[in-house]
């Protein structure tokens, strides 16, 4: 029998050949390097998260994950996403932060510090974003300017937070355009020029709510409404032992208090204190103030009625139906 073996196709190169094809090869790749170097160095940076961490032990150069938490409220801002969270995974102090977009700082469960000496604790200073800040305690140590600066049309909620020992005003706001949307729950204000201050100019507004919060030992007024287009409702909260319980001295500032107690106030409870200026209240109980209630000429000061009125008030005024 005859078997005819079919030819090989396999193809024999010397050593010198294949020396030759590999440093052909080498070549390539060389130039395919100095081709992607710049594609990748100009590649986007990688995307921020939705939610990101804080701990008392962590480090900003961290990506602010839960496991690789950041150690900064302003080191974890730059890599959180607009309309994202900012979390506390321990209790510490996270210093001061300037915030220019949609964000929530919650640190309910536990609690975050802001030690602002010589500064603002937290600015809002960008229209249109929407802030939530939670369960913070931010402490001027005596020197701090604003315990929250707000000076853009915002909308801004404050919930659960201490602010403290602040040169200036617990709360801050001051707006030249726009509206300033103020949303204050469950907060304590101590040791401040002032607890919460308004101030609008231009076409600016501040419209306020403040509900179940305390402001007390401030050297001037709980609530101040310092110029028209500032409008304010106070609801179950507590202003005692400042200058003022709640005020308006801008003209056409219009301030609401119900359901609210109002005590040992040195000056007056609540004052209307500037032509133009509308207080009114209802269901409020006034103990030991300076005057429970103060008016000037041109100015309304009315009440809803059901109000408890201690012996030193009201002053004269448009007051009717306690």
């Amino acid at each position: 029998m005859r078997v005819q073996l079919a030819a090989s196709s396999v193809a024999y190169t010397t050593p010198l050949e294949g020396e030759a094809a590999m440093q052909q090869h080498l070549v390539k790749l060389a130039i395919l390097g100095t081709v992607l170097v710049p594609i990748l160095s100009t590649a986007p940076a990688q995307a921020q998260a939705t939610r990101t961490w804080v701990s008392g032990v962590g480090d900003d150069v961290n990506p602010c994950s839960r496991t690789a938490p950041c150690k900064t409220f302003a080191g974890a801002i730059s890599k959180t996403a607009a309309g994202g969270k900012i979390n506390c995974l321990d209790p510490g102090g996270f210093g001061a932060v300037t915030i220019t977009k949609s964000i929530e700082i919650d640190c309910y469960v536990f609690p975050g510090g802001i030690l602002n000496a010589g500064s603002n604790g937290v600015n809002v200073n960008t229209a249109g974003t929407k802030v939530v800040l939670r369960g913070i305690e931010i402490h001027g140590a005596g020197t701090g300017v604003n315990g929250i600066n707000i000076t853009a049309g915002a909308e801004v909620t404050v919930d659960k937070c201490f602010i403290i020992a602040q040169s200036g005003n617990g709360i801050n706001v001051s707006v030249s355009s726009g509206l300033a949307n103020l949303i204050v729950l469950d907060t304590n204000i101590t040791q401040a020029a002032k607890g919460i201050a308004m101030t609008a100019s231009g076409g600016g507004a501040v419209i306020a709510s403040i509900r179940n919060s305390n402001i007390f030992k401030v050297t001037g007024a709980g609530v101040e409404l310092g110029s028209a287009a500032t409008f304010a409702t106070i609801s179950h909260s507590l202003l005692t032992g400042n200058d003022t319980g709640g005020q308006v001295v801008g003209g056409a500032g219009q301030l609401n208090v119900v359901t609210s107690v109002i005590s040992y106030n040195a000056t007056a409870g609540l004052n209307a204190g500037v032509s133009g200026a509308a207080v009114r209240f209802a269901d409020n109980n006034f103990f030991s103030n300076g005057a429970s209630t103060a008016v000037v000429g041109g100015a309304t000061l009315t009440s809803g009625g059901n109000n408890k009125m201690d012996v030193a008030g009201p002053a004269p005024g448009a007051l009717v139906n306690q």
